[in-house]
């Protein structure tokens, strides 16, 4: 019994709400029976949140591969918010009823099961009480279904409720299928919904009343799901994360604000909108059709006070109506017949499809004015060096235009189409062949079509912040969010001022909120801030040029928080020399528990990237993130689309990521796999180390001395880490 609790308990939750995905153990396996027991195959999760209560009923399908019929224990951890309602076991129709161990029982069982399954990933969860069932039989080959139901208080800190659903195992490194639905109803409208661990859908049923969703195969059961949510208060609403886990460090913060839910109609902004499409010979086809159906749906969702024009260029350029015009019926009518009888053949004019699309608004006015821009193309007619167009369209001067490009397939240049984009403050996006534009350009539409405030500007009044990205604010839309993050040096109580434009009038909105003097909770946020950062270092080296103090600051930062860059690229290199090693050792049976764990996350990774070539861990994903940056005159073909995509993902991403399966973050010290042993960087590992033996009774003592030590035990069998000014090494 103690082997297996211990196996299951590593879903268990870190921090405030702690909670374990269930798991079955075999208390008196065979002598015969493998390694791999009992795997939790299938979980379908259905949530029901109201305000700060949820109704959890987690459906788990468990599979016995092995050829005997098995007796087993299922267990699962309860955190001090929980109460479980109902548990049923489904053989031949028949329900069995589990009972609860109180938490001292717990502490024992979970040390017991570490000693025994020689597994320390539990060792977080010491200290939490355990649900426990009788599970016969399981018969050879075969599955075994098993519901659970409970209900949890759902803590609130600094006005956000904080939602976690165990999705983390032990003793396996993925899930097979995961399907989640949160239904979420508040007696006032919700504001916020952000989840930093995963991507999910939000569908935003009415303002009180969410759905959340999340379906995947192979899912890497590494990290709980985390949703966090709150309630309206403003026009705009905003959050604040903090994270500083040591008080002699600068802490990192992570700024969250989106606009409510409802939006009073008057307070959305008339707009100017530019379509300039490429109509050359090379859009003939699926490509010209896709982009006659974006076209129409993005006119059909024009405000009637919006101002539109259409552009189609190839050797030549043609305006539809040679002046911004308001959107009327007749208007609409007129440009549906224009966008239906699109042709393509010819060259493509870059150039002056571009001059011509700004000489259409020469000043700035209180209408906030977009180009959304269409190629799949190089430039071959009129102007076609990449630094001379660029140079046009700087000295064009229309710097309070945004411009959103769309490069279609792999013949376009990444570096003209981004740093159109970067310059004006839109954004680029690529379709790659086979993909569908219409999709792409009106998914975009849809976000730029209502804007709540533009040239917004963030205070942060006497936080004395520093490293903040995105450096410029983008426009704040209806129904979409802006993170904004940093690291700040003064905790305390601020106010956090929000300003912008709406149509001609300046508003402000203002936050009163704490930057923590400590705060280890929030792990994430200082990982998005690292994405971001060396996201932007990239992009300055990109168009600017390699200089010596940018090398270092993203090399340093890539080895710090395990970010793969060209400048980085050799720690895939290495990654892929450990995860060899692993494999050698669980062929010969070898492997301990944390090995075998890695090789099912990688396993995983491996199923994901032969859907998605960008996939996390793919061989395309690290493919791309290494590429160093090309000349302008050079940043065409696949692997430069490649690259902006990626480069993208990770930039923009809400969520925290691991690239690396042979690094880990844990209470800001940084872990990498060498040569078999978990070691904490920057250690030298030829001085002297106090050796302790994994799970003598030196080992737990280490333990209970500091609490905060657990985290790091956690992390393997074999660790090397410094701890109040002193080295220790765990060895087996």
């Amino acid at each position: 019994m103690n082997r297996f609790i211990l196996s299951f308990l590593m879903q268990l939750f870190i921090a405030s709400l702690l909670f374990a995905q269930g798991r079955i153990i075999i208390p008196e396996p065979p002598r015969e029976l493998p390694n791999q027991q009992i795997e939790l195959r299938n979980v379908d999760a259905q949530i029901h949140i109201k305000e700060n209560v949820g109704t959890i009923t987690l459906e788990q399908t468990f599979a016995n591969p092995s050829r005997f019929r098995l007796e087993g224990e299922y267990l699962f951890a309860i955190p001090d918010e929980a109460n479980v309602n109902d548990f049923y076991l489904y053989i031949d129709g028949k329900k069995t009823k589990g009972r609860v161990l109180d938490a001292g029982q717990a502490d024992k069982i979970y040390t017991d099961i570490v000693r025994s399954m020689r597994d320390p990933a539990l060792l977080e969860f010491v200290g939490h009480g355990l649900f426990k069932a009788r599970i016969f039989p399981i018969e050879a080959n075969s599955e075994r279904k098993i519901e659970l139901s409970y209900n949890q208080v759902i803590r609130n800190d600094a006005d956000m409720y904080r939602f976690t659903l165990p999705i983390r195992q032990c003793g396996q490194g993925s899930i097979s299928q995961y399907h989640m639905k949160i239904e979420l109803k508040a007696d006032r409208e919700l504001a916020n919904i952000y989840s930093p661990s995963h991507q999910v859908q939000i569908n935003r049923k009415d303002a009180r009343h969410v759905t959340i969703t999340m379906e995947q195969n192979n899912i890497e059961s590494t990290k709980d799901l985390i949703i966090y949510y709150s309630l309206a208060e403003n026009e705009i609403n905003a959050n604040l994360f903090t994270f500083r886990p040591r008080t002699d460090k600068d802490g990192y913060f992570l700024f969250y604000a989106s606009p409510k839910y409802q939006i009073d109609q008057k307070k959305i902004i008339s707009k100017d909108f530019i379509f300039v499409i490429d109509v050359s010979g090379s859009m003939q086809g699926e490509k010209i059709e896709q982009a006659r159906e974006a076209l129409k749906f993005c006119i059909n969702g024009l405000n009637k006070e919006d101002r539109f024009e259409i552009i189609t260029f190839s050797s030549s350029v043609n305006n539809f109506q040679k002046a911004l015009k308001k959107a009327g019926q007749d208007e609409i009518e007129n440009a549906r017949y224009f966008i239906n009888n699109l042709d393509a053949n010819g060259g493509t004019n870059i150039n002056e499809a571009m001059l011509t699309a700004l000489r259409l608004k020469t000043e700035r006015n209180e209408r906030p004015t977009n180009i959304v821009f269409l190629t799949d193309g190089l430039p071959t007619e009129g102007e076609q060096d990449i630094n001379s167009i660029l140079a046009n369209i700087k000295n064009a001067g229309n710097d309070f235009i945004r411009i959103f490009s769309f490069g279609v397939g792999y013949d376009v240049n990444t570096f003209l189409l981004d740093k159109i984009s970067s310059d004006s403050h839109g954004s680029a996006n690529y379709v790659k062949p086979g993909e569908n534009i219409e999709r792409e350009i009106s998914t975009l539409f849809a976000k730029i079509s209502s804007p709540v405030l533009t040239d917004p500007q963030i205070d942060f009044a006497n936080a004395n912040v520093y490293d903040v990205y995105p450096q410029k604010l983008p426009d704040i839309f209806q129904g979409q969010s802006v993170i904004v993050v940093g690291r700040y040096r003064n905790p305390g109580n601020t106010t956090i001022v929000l300003s912008g434009k709406q149509g001609n009038i300046t508003r402000k909105f203002e936050y009163n909120m704490e930057f923590k003097r400590r705060d280890s909770d929030n792990d994430f946020v200082d990982n998005i801030w690292a994405n971001r950062k060396v996201s932007h270092l990239l992009t300055q080296i990109r168009f600017n040029g390699e200089n010596k103090e940018l090398v270092e600051s993203v090399k340093a930062l890539g080895e710090e928080y395990g970010i793969v860059t060209p400048y980085t690229s050799y720690l895939v290199t290495e990654q892929q020399e450990e995860l060899a090693a692993v494999e050698r050792e669980v062929l010969n049976l070898q492997a301990g528990v944390s090995g075998r764990r890695m090789q099912s996350v990688q396993k995983a990774r491996d199923k994901k990237a032969e859907m998605d070539e960008e996939a996390l861990g793919g061989g395309g994903f690290f493919d791309a993130i290494t590429q160093t940056a090309a000349a302008p005159s050079a940043s065409s073909g696949k692997g430069a689309v490649m690259s902006s995509r990626v480069q993208k993902k990770i930039a923009n991403t809400e969520q925290s990521t691991e690239m690396l399966i042979t690094m880990k973050r844990v209470i800001n010290k940084t872990f990498y796999l060498k040569n078999g042993i978990w070691t904490e960087q920057g250690i030298n590992t030829a001085k002297s180390a106090t050796e302790i033996k994994f799970l003598s009774s030196e080992y737990f003592d280490l333990l209970q001395k500091d609490n905060k030590l657990k985290d790091i035990l956690a992390i393997g069998e074999k660790i090397i880490f410094r701890w109040n000014n002193k080295i220790y090494k765990i060895v087996e």
